[in-house]
């Protein structure tokens, strides 16, 4: 991969990227300035800990789109730097889907008498992350807390008020699910409710559910499917609504804004033309984002607050990993395009640019979606 735009989109922050590089040199330069004990890594082999994962949209599979196992939309790419002292040069891509994707790996583990046994560890760790349609650091640390692994805090980036704040709304909502199932079947118990949503949130040991489940006619063999993903599903939503603020200040931004000077006719077509391209595309990702998060929440009131109707939200469960994995998609492009732009408008009191950059954020931008 050579990119002259590879620094920003290494370092935008993004749920798209995992710079695990970048990480573990800041903690390593934190460790010796504190002369304190050293924190574990994130991967055992010490050189894939230079690696950046990125999630990219899918494109492979588009003469697939109408079978009954599409493809997933969002797929993994890892990206090996040539100088881990400066990624920036750019380096190797291999996407995990790959068939050269283990011999890649197996060699930046490399060789010793406990490599096959890190290489399994670290090979577990990217297969998790493979398993998520975005890097969000709530979907990182929940999935890595389901599967027993211990990661250090430094790789998470999310505070534990921030991870306690997610993790109560989720169970709220579990939680009303409980009560109605629970009503069902005489008084409610807080004890067991409480029990109930533990094994929600883990998606697993289901089985006090599965009536629950048969009776909105969803098969019971992919509870724990349908479950993970409508929890990853409400995360989406809180997290979107969180940044409905600074989506509306970015529209109006990307529909009004001028070079600081004047520009070449050339930089202004380039603009204009680019300015057009990412308004189109994250009008396109935000309306599907809203019609599906409209249909989350509107299934789940109808049913669990209103006690109206179960149709709706069996239609959602029963396609909860396509809205999982599209909403991933769909916000991982967002948020990759609004964390850049603060980025690069941060040091500007009116948020405009000289030409020349304004023209590079709009072409780098228009990339990313």
């Amino acid at each position: 991969m050579t990119d002259k735009n590879l620094r920003f989109k290494l370092e935008s922050g993004a749920s798209r990227v995992f710079n695990c590089l970048q990480i573990t040199r800041g903690l390593l330069e934190r460790q010796v300035e504190a002369g304190g004990p050293s924190s574990p890594l994130f991967f055992t082999s010490r050189h894939l800990n230079n690696i950046v994962l990125i999630k990219e949209p899918n494109t492979t599979g588009e003469s697939a789109r109408d079978t009954l196992d599409p493809p997933l939309p969002v797929r993994t790419k890892l990206f090996i730097p040539y100088n881990a002292e400066n990624p920036y040069e750019g380096g190797e891509s291999v996407v995990t889907d790959d068939p050269r994707f283990k011999d890649a790996l197996r060699h930046l583990v490399g060789d010793g008498a406990d490599a096959a046994e890190r290489f399994e560890r670290d090979f577990e760790k990217i297969r998790i992350l493979e398993q998520l349609p975005s890097l969000d650091p709530f979907l990182l640390k929940d999935k890595f807390a389901l599967a027993r692994l211990q990661i250090s805090e430094d790789y998470l980036r999310l505070s534990e008020e921030e991870w306690r704040n997610i993790r109560a709304h989720i169970r709220e909502r579990f939680a009303l699910m409980c009560r109605f199932a629970m009503n069902s079947q005489g008084d409610v118990n807080v004890q067991i409710v409480d029990k109930l949503v533990d094994r929600i949130w883990e998606a697993k040991n289901l089985e006090p559910l599965h009536p629950l489940l048969a009776a909105f006619g969803l098969p019971t063999d992919r509870a724990g499917e349908f479950f993970y993903c409508w929890k990853g599903v409400s995360y989406f939503d809180y997290e979107f609504t969180r940044n409905t603020t600074q989506l509306r200040n970015f529209s109006a931004w990307i529909q009004s804004v001028q070079p600081r000077g004047p520009a070449h006719r050339d930089d202004s077509a380039a603009i204009e033309r680019d300015r057009a391209h990412i308004r189109t595309r994250m009008r396109l990702m935000v309306s599907e984002t809203l019609g599906i998060l409209k249909e989350f929440n509107d299934s789940f009131d109808m049913l669990f607050r209103k006690r109206e109707t179960a149709k709706n939200f069996s239609a959602f469960m029963l396609n909860s990993k396509k809205h999982f994995w599209t909403l991933g998609n769909n916000l991982n492009g967002v948020y990759h395009v609004l964390s850049l732009w603060r980025q690069a408008t941060a040091r500007s009191i009116d948020q405009t640019l000289p030409p020349a950059q304004l023209v590079r954020l709009m072409r780098i931008l228009a990339e990313l979606v």
